[in-house]
């Protein structure tokens, strides 16, 4: 089961070498799939382990975590996006994962689906969907948590005034958001299955929940400017994968905050500070996007404190070790 079916051997790969994780250059990754880069069925530990919509959101995007998708071909990990479902019925609730590169330019990577068969359960049934560009047609994941107590299935059932929309986006990122590169396939695989060694999600063709009442925000939001491989591409896509079969080379970001043109390398700590502050503030001022200036509120402290002393066993460090371009296993 699971969304990776055409890997390579990963046994003896060294997840402490540096050689191995970013030597690659940018023609390795042309012939990477989406789908194998963002493993559904390993979404379910980090749901395990959020309170809330916010530190799900959090997790997916920890540079050990599972996110490896590059869609737009600068040779790092996109920003995953999470937004409850403004469409809501009395037993379902529901999150969008999603990255956005530009006010209309949305790709939606998966929805998830909270079902309660019963008004008393604790916790709730869950289907995760694939994106049909990414992950191909009928791509379901499943797991029954009715009668466990889970955080953030608390709160999405929970009344509130306020219901979690993500504000981040590409190049306006969290305070303590640090980009990283992505690897390659073979050396993901290896990361995740020694981090999130046991799936809860099982792969199904026949999901539980057969009825969807409630809609994601972003169902049917594609970008046409993909590089990765797709399994179920558009007219638009394929034209433009045939169009542009290499990708960009890599790029750093410059003292200004935008990205330059040379390989990511050694770059100054407070520089990169300086960097992410003025990176909360950013805003859609390329020619490409609007003007229109969105403000990222700080992260939840809450958060911060709570995945404090917890180790590389959450599947984040919470932002250390992530300066000076060090890798994932630099010592």
């Amino acid at each position: 089961t699971g969304c990776n079916t055409d890997q390579t051997e990963t046994a003896k790969i060294d997840l402490n070498s540096n050689e191995a994780a970013f030597s690659q250059t940018a023609s390795n990754l042309d012939d990477q799939w989406a789908r194998d880069e963002f493993d559904l069925q390993r979404v379910g530990p980090l749901l395990e382990r959020s309170k809330n919509v916010e530190e799900f959101e959090f997790l997916l995007n920890s540079d050990d975590s599972i996110n490896n998708l590059d869609l737009n071909g600068d040779g790092y990990a996109d920003y995953i996006s999470v937004s409850e479902f403004d469409d809501r019925s009395d037993n379902q609730r529901g999150l969008s994962l999603f990255s956005r590169f530009g006010p209309d330019v949305v790709q939606e990577i998966a929805s998830i689906v909270f079902n309660r068969d019963r008004p008393n359960a604790q916790g709730a049934r869950i289907l995760l969907t694939g994106n049909e560009q990414i992950y191909g047609d009928n791509a379901y994941y499943e797991t029954n948590w009715l009668d466990r107590s889970l955080g953030i299935v608390s709160t999405l059932f929970s009344p509130r005034d306020n219901y979690y929309q993500s504000p981040y986006y590409y190049e306006n990122y969290p305070a303590d958001y640090q980009t990283y590169q992505v690897v390659e396939t073979p050396v993901y695989r290896t990361r995740i299955e020694q981090l999130f060694p046991d799936p809860v999600f099982i792969q199904t063709a026949n999901p539980t929940i057969t009825e969807v009442r409630i809609v994601s925000p972003y169902r049917g939001k594609w970008m046409d400017k993909v590089f990765s491989k797709l399994a179920k591409p558009t007219k638009e896509q394929i034209e433009f994968r045939k169009n542009n079969p290499n990708r960009p080379q890599f790029v750093k970001f410059d003292n200004d905050g935008r990205k330059g043109h040379a390989p990511k390398g050694d770059h100054d700590k407070d520089e990169r500070k300086h960097d992410k502050d003025r990176d909360k503030d950013k805003h859609f001022d390329d020619d490409k996007f609007d003007k229109e200036k969105v403000k990222a509120p700080k992260p939840n402290k809450e958060v911060k404190d709570k995945d404090k002393g917890k180790g590389k066993d959450k599947g984040h460090d919470n932002g250390k070790g992530k300066g000076k371009g060090k890798g994932k296993g630099d010592n």
